[in-house]
């Protein structure tokens, strides 16, 4: 599994990308051609279109919506009812989903091991967390993530911003200890600073 966020000049993680990043040859449109899923928060599906690989003849990654904490419902406005087939929603407790056809799997266990041993169940064998926001559901999955070995590499973008900083820390999670990146690679896309590193 892989992990991806934007941070802002002042280490503020943001809800965007880069310029030119999710069109036909884009870093963000050629990562998401090489995953069977996308891990995303509900939050980000509820406001945002979902991530698309604008690659030729790329086959599209399953959508996968942590819902953490959410009320009983939950309203997907940019996914049609004919592609429901391509998402699952992850919850804790019982939640109705529109469009109808998605499915919806509730689970005991709310953990980024459970949760990728499912996928694995399903045959999906590489899985990228598509990190865009703060705090929530998704950033409990990835508390021990380095501890765990569940992630082996992690991509992020800097994007020339600054950003109001709403908590002290918008990424502090990953483990009980640092640790340094191997074989980190930095290139220049578009006025973005892109970093890709192993665990």
């Amino acid at each position: 599994m892989n992990n991806r966020t934007t941070l802002s000049m002042n280490g503020v993680v943001i809800n965007q990308i880069g310029s030119g990043a999710d069109q036909p040859e884009g870093y963000y449109s050629q990562l998401l051609k090489e995953y069977d899923g996308v891990i995303i928060s509900s939050n980000f599906a509820k406001t945002n279109t979902l991530p698309v690989s604008r690659e030729a003849g790329a086959k599209q990654p399953l959508y996968i919506i942590i819902a953490q904490g959410e009320n009983s419902q939950l309203n997907i406005p940019f996914l049609k009812e004919e592609r429901a087939a391509e998402a699952v929603v992850l919850s804790d407790s019982p939640i109705t989903v529109e469009p109808a056809g998605v499915d919806v799997l509730v689970l005991d266990q709310m953990n980024l091991d459970a949760i990728l041993q499912l996928l694995a169940q399903r045959g999906l064998c590489s899985v990228l967390v598509d990190f865009r926001e703060a705090g929530g559901g998704i950033a409990s999955l990835l508390n021990n993530f380095q501890d765990d070995k569940l992630v082996q590499k992690v991509v992020v973008e800097l994007l020339p911003v600054w950003a109001v900083s709403k908590g002290p820390s918008d990424l502090a999670f990953g483990g009980s200890q640092s640790f340094p990146l191997k074989d980190v690679e930095h290139s220049e896309v578009n006025g973005c600073v892109l970093l890709q590193g192993y665990v």
